[in-house]
């Protein structure tokens, strides 16, 4: 998509990530037409400087005229930060659907549609032939979909292991130092890496989603938050624990037609690859017969970082 005209987006989503979001194009002076905004409340169009956006969400008041972010902004890319429903997706999902069955390429943060409507989301972006990026959706300063997505194509993956939630570590650390569960996901929530609902991640369903993403990616499956075993933390969790790390793991491992997801509480050892991770950290090891183990870690909960993981998908679904 490069030609003349600087690429047209349009950002839904002005919380946390979507304001990073935004800055960050600033920073790097990048060539990307902002022609559109929306936060829970109102939608604005028109040609957007996306430092006015900003302070105008500070306020209370987004520059621009009311519109239709699809109709009225005619983006080339629409870029989904909002905050959704865990059990339904919405209105992530239905805002999605509706870019991609306009043929307008999709940027999304949000795990959840993906995890719960894989396939009617692929389906829709082959039917107009655009693309979805979520690299910000499973890991996000973490490259994991990135590597996946490279891995599937040379080579073959049996098996993945990971610690795809930051704020579970953060959590179990705390615990482990003397803090109770209650006030480690407190201390969480405050410094903006946890979930508004805390059951979504110590209940362990914030690395389901990432799991049934990367599974989905790695090996062109259709699974769904139903195909996976979910164990989550409780008060005890980290204090009964014995071992020197304690974090929140997901599995999967595929077995001729079938994959088996799990996730949960796992005792780490001193040479387990994932045992190196600290505070809001996260980690992943792809395994296979050729590669051996590929480790990856790094890439701390962070808006910041789930925003540039965002700009990453902008980036390369405009061919800039």
């Amino acid at each position: 998509m490069v030609d003349d005209q600087p690429p047209r987006v349009v950002v839904a989503g002005l919380g946390g990530v979507g304001r990073a979001l935004l800055e960050l194009i600033v920073e790097r002076a990048l060539p990307l037409r902002l022609v559109g905004v929306a936060d829970s409340k109102n939608s604005v169009v028109g040609d957007l400087d996306p430092r006015a956006v900003v302070a105008g969400k500070e306020r209370g008041t987004l520059p621009g005229e009311p519109g239709d972010l699809l109709i009225d902004g005619r983006p080339d890319v629409f870029v989904d930060v909002m905050s959704c429903d865990f059990e339904t997706g919405e209105p992530s999902l239905s805002a999605m659907l509706s870019a991609l069955e306009a043929g307008t390429s999709v940027v999304t943060a949000n795990k959840v549609p993906l995890a719960r409507s894989w396939s009617k989301l692929r389906a829709a972006a082959r039917a107009s032939g655009t693309t979805i990026g979520y690299s910000g959706a499973a890991g996000a300063a973490l490259p994991a979909v990135a590597v996946a997505r490279t891995l599937a194509r040379v080579e073959e993956v049996t098996a993945f292991r990971g610690v795809l939630t930051g704020t579970t570590t953060f959590v179990l650390q705390e615990m482990a130092a003397g803090m109770s569960l209650a006030d480690a996901v407190r201390s969480a929530q405050e410094l903006g890496i946890a979930e508004p609902d805390p059951i979504v991640d110590i209940g362990g369903w914030d690395t389901a989603c990432k799991a049934v993403i990367l599974a989905n990616t790695l090996w062109e499956l259709d699974l769904g938050l139903s195909d996976v075993s979910v164990r989550g933390i409780d008060p005890s969790t980290a204090v009964s624990s014995t071992a020197d790390k304690v974090c929140v793991v997901a599995q999967a491992r595929v077995v001729g037609d079938t994959c088996k997801v799990e996730v949960g509480p796992e005792e780490l050892g001193p040479h387990d690859p994932l045992s190196v991770l600290q505070g809001r950290d996260k980690g992943i090891v792809f395994e296979g017969p050729a590669i051996g183990m590929v480790t990856l870690s790094g890439g701390r909960s962070d808006p910041r970082g789930a925003a540039a993981a965002v700009l990453g998908d902008l980036l390369e679904a405009t061919g800039r």
